[in-house]
């Protein structure tokens, strides 16, 4: 004769099973792949030519993930628009030549099925001689020169100055579409300056 199960064994199943079904094992979800999207950067035109607008640099938020993404950049003057569609995180993907004036860039990237538009204003500025330096106004920069006197002997104040080191490197447009000169300065006065730099 066979014996059954003690109740209390029994029992004891009944209420492990009424646990596991009662409590399920919840798995955390994976964080969402978000988007990033940078500003677009405008190069000035020189006199009488076109400027340039360099594309978003689009990330997604996991680095193994790539963007898909879709940037549409519109002249506010006319509103004739040019579309460009990519995937991948490539910085400076694309770089348009387009006339002085301003414009509208909207960004839109996909990161998985996440999604992100970014709109941004910019403005490509028209070089005039007054704002960028010459060959016999760059010789005049001498070694221990402040910013002041450099303003004067190349006729403006440079842009995008950059600190680093204690060094501060700021930018001096030349008349071509893409070149400038460096000049940098620590504790005040000049200590390098560097000719021509980028290309067209």
């Amino acid at each position: 004769m066979l014996r059954g199960h003690p109740i209390r064994a029994v029992a004891g199943g009944f209420i492990t099973a009424a646990l596991i079904i009662g409590h399920p094992v919840v798995a955390h979800a994976e964080k969402a792949v978000t988007p990033r999207i940078s500003s677009p950067s405008a190069v000035p035109a020189p006199k009488d030519e076109q400027g340039g607008v360099m594309s978003p640099y689009v990330s997604c938020s996991k680095a193994q993930v790539a963007p898909r993404v879709k940037w549409v950049l519109t002249s506010r003057a006319t509103g004739e628009s040019q579309t460009y569609r990519w995937r991948g995180a490539y910085p400076g993907m694309h770089f348009p030549r387009v006339d002085a004036g301003r414009y509208r860039s909207r960004t839109t990237a996909w990161c998985r099925g996440s999604r992100t538009s970014r709109v941004h204003r910019i403005r490509v500025a028209q070089k005039t001689h007054k704002r960028t330096v010459s060959r016999p106004e760059f010789n005049r920069v001498e070694r221990g020169m402040t910013r002041l006197e450099v303003r004067e002997a190349v006729g403006f104040g440079g842009r995008d100055c950059s600190a680093y080191e204690g060094r501060r490197t700021c930018v001096y447009d030349m008349m071509p579409f893409w070149r400038w000169s460096f000049i940098t300065f620590k504790d005040g006065g000049v200590v390098s300056k560097l000719w021509d730099v980028a290309h067209d």
